[in-house]
């Protein structure tokens, strides 16, 4: 079966309550077709790979696609395509999902380059973080991608981005057409240095690298490797240091690059350990943005030219930070991370003693000798990302000043709840607020313990409880 006979045969089939109209898309072996689901009246897209080899029948890849196509199924997530069914049917392997006509990721690059501006800073991260929220929702499942890349990236809508694709990468490894046909399992361009490396182990970090090159394109303008050959490429991604994006664009935020260099790390225990690391920063980035008052514009810079310094087109209108503090410098609120006057008693931002006082209360130490501390990270509104610090005491949580950290969201009472470290962890405890206390979606009646990972909710406000040293 040549690939060509392989792309084009499936158009006007039925299978079963799905009628194959025309194909949208192909890569390797796969093919993918817009169907129409009688039964339902809808469109769905259908992904499509052989399932003969030589002819015959290929049981073992049968039995590794509907065990994938299975754990993919599960995968119920906003920020991933739904798979709503999958099977085999004329030699052909093929699993049914949600029809998406907003276009892609790589779309909207495609067309920034035509027009030789970058995409809106602000809308990108914001779409990126729904893809590292969808890669750690994923990853928790034990499902690994291992072809992330802008094509990949659906728009459900101009902002909600829906991941696909999962599973299609080991699927296809364990497809022996696929294999004999020489075609890589990933895209080179995207696929991190362990996956060019023999006996080297893949894991959710590898993905993590993808959507790290997948910013440096969305930030740059071009990818941060390129060569004639699949293996020119990767031996660039194993060996060569990443590009600076600040050194190919001017006014690129210090706080976007570091989080694209981190994910970028050659050594996977350099990156971010967990796609929701990657999140939680590209969160705090954004709620930067929005804290300057306006969205990333991209009328003033042009694209560079290959090979040539980018020229800017008048100001440069891409927001800056605003400073932060760094750990340990004097002026550093421990709670809230905002740089201050180190002459100042109080922390501008959230009235944190800047004296460190209450650091005394922290008696309990990790193995290396700093103190234990637990964060609450914002997981939504306009400073989602922002984290607080928070000592062995107790701390208390509400609208109004007076609270140890203020949440102004009209949900929160005044005084709505508190957190306190007892025999060695955390309880959160509902102060009689108006609208309740939930730990994981379950309401509390008397103080809970609190878990690395657990979802806070005061009111409609929803916040991660985190352990940090």
């Amino acid at each position: 079966m040549s690939l060509g006979e392989a792309m084009s045969e499936p158009a006007g089939w039925s299978l079963g309550q799905y009628r194959v109209l025309e194909q949208i898309g192909q890569g390797g072996m796969a093919g993918v077709y817009k169907a129409y689901q009688n039964s339902l009246d809808r469109f769905v897209a259908i992904k499509m790979i052989p399932a003969q080899f030589d002819d015959a029948r290929d049981n073992d890849f049968l039995a590794r696609f509907a065990a994938e196509a299975r754990l993919v199924a599960r995968l119920t997530h906003p920020n991933i395509v739904p798979v709503h069914d999958f099977g085999e049917a004329s030699g052909w392997a093929f699993i049914v999902m949600e029809y998406i006509e907003g276009g892609t990721l790589r779309d909207l690059l495609v067309e920034a380059e035509e027009t030789g501006r970058r995409p809106d800073l602000g809308r990108t991260l914001e779409l990126l973080y729904q893809a590292a929220l969808a890669l750690d929702f994923a990853h928790g499942h034990g499902i690994i991608h291992r072809d992330v890349k802008p094509g990949n990236m659906l728009l459900r809508t101009e902002d909600q981005l829906l991941l696909t694709d999962f599973g299609i990468a080991t699927m296809l490894e364990a497809n022996k057409a696929f294999s004999r046909s020489g075609a890589n399992v990933g895209t080179p361009q995207y696929m991190a240095p362990e996956q060019g490396l023999p006996d080297m182990a893949v894991d959710g970090r590898a993905d993590i690298y993808a959507l790290g090159v997948v910013m440096f394109q969305c930030v740059v303008g071009r990818l941060p490797f390129a060569s004639e050959t699949a293996v020119a490429i990767m031996l660039r991604h194993i060996h060569e240091p990443v590009p600076r994006p600040s050194a190919l664009v001017p006014g690129v935020p210090p706080a976007v690059e570091h989080i694209i260099l981190r994910a970028l790390a050659k050594d996977p225990a350099a990156r971010y350990q967990r796609a929701r690391e990657m999140a939680a920063h590209l969160a705090n980035a954004i709620a930067e943005i929005r804290g300057m008052g306006a969205r990333a514009r991209t009328a003033s810079l042009r694209l560079p030219e290959e090979g040539l310094p980018p020229k800017p087109v008048g100001t440069l209108a891409w927001p800056q930070f605003s400073p932060r503090g760094l750990p340990g410098v004097p002026g550093t609120c421990l709670r809230c991370g905002t740089a201050n006057d180190p002459r100042h008693g109080y922390c501008t931002s959230c009235g944190y003693e800047l004296s460190g006082r209450r650091g005394s209360s922290d008696h309990v130490l990790l193995p290396d000798g700093r103190p234990l501390r637990c964060q609450l990270v914002l997981r939504g509104g306009p400073r989602a990302g922002q984290a607080f610090t928070l000592h062995q005491d107790i701390t208390t949580l509400g609208r109004i000043a007076g609270n140890d950290v203020i949440l102004p969201d009209p949900t929160v009472s005044r005084r709505h709840a508190r957190l306190y470290f007892h025999e060695s962890r955390w309880y959160l405890e509902d102060l009689n607020s108006a609208n309740g206390t939930f730990v994981n979606d379950v309401p509390i009646v008397r103080p809970a313990p609190l878990l690395e990972g657990d979802e806070v909710r005061l009111g409609d406000l929803v916040l991660e409880f985190q352990l940090a040293a």
